[in-house]
This record gives C-alpha cells, sequence and structure tokens, in this order.
C-alpha cells in the first residue's frame, strides 16, 4: 500500500473514531496512531512492511464472527482480549 493510501485510511479512521464523544488519539510507544476514550484504547492503527494495518477492540462474539472472515485475524499480543485486526482494509471493511 502506498504511502497517501495509508495516510488517506488512517483519514477515515480518524474521522470516524474522533467524531466518539471524549474520543482522542495517542502515538504510542510503537508509532501507531491509537485512539482511546477515557484513555482505554479502542482502535490501533500502524504501518508495516505488509501496509497499512488496523485493530480494534470488540466483544467476543463479535470477534468469533470477523475471525470466519478471511480478512481478519486475532490481533498478537492482545487477541485474547477481543481485539482483532484487518490488513491493508479498503473502504468496504
Amino acid at each position: 500500500m502506498e504511502s497517501r493510501d495509508t495516510e488517506a485510511m488512517l483519514d477515515i479512521v480518524r474521522n470516524i473514531c474522533l467524531a466518539l464523544p471524549e474520543a482522542d488519539e495517542h502515538i504510542d510507544g510503537f508509532g501507531h496512531n491509537t485512539f482511546k476514550i477515557k484513555g482505554k484504547s479502542f482502535v490501533i492503527s500502524g504501518e508495516s512492511e505488509k501496509g497499512f494495518s488496523l485493530s480494534f477492540k470488540s466483544d467476543r462474539e463479535t470477534q468469533e464472527l470477523l475471525l470466519q472472515k478471511e480478512k481478519y485475524f486475532k490481533t498478537p499480543y492482545i487477541g485474547r482480549h477481543g481485539w482483532v485486526s484487518i490488513q491493508n482494509p479498503d473502504r468496504e471493511d
């Protein structure tokens, strides 16, 4: 994914997340854009050699439903807490 595509996707995510009451954005220690409400993370975005990634907190039932879809995977390290990730999402995802 090209850098401008990554920036465009991050802008979309940012607009959605920051529209929520009390939401704010932080850059974490790994350089990921992290969106929080009252200090609790609910969306984390990042970029690697594989492209743009998006991780988000879900309940267990939603996590199981999403993991049945090809594009979604359990977020490393924090997936056991309901986090789901997607690599290179598009607008439809």
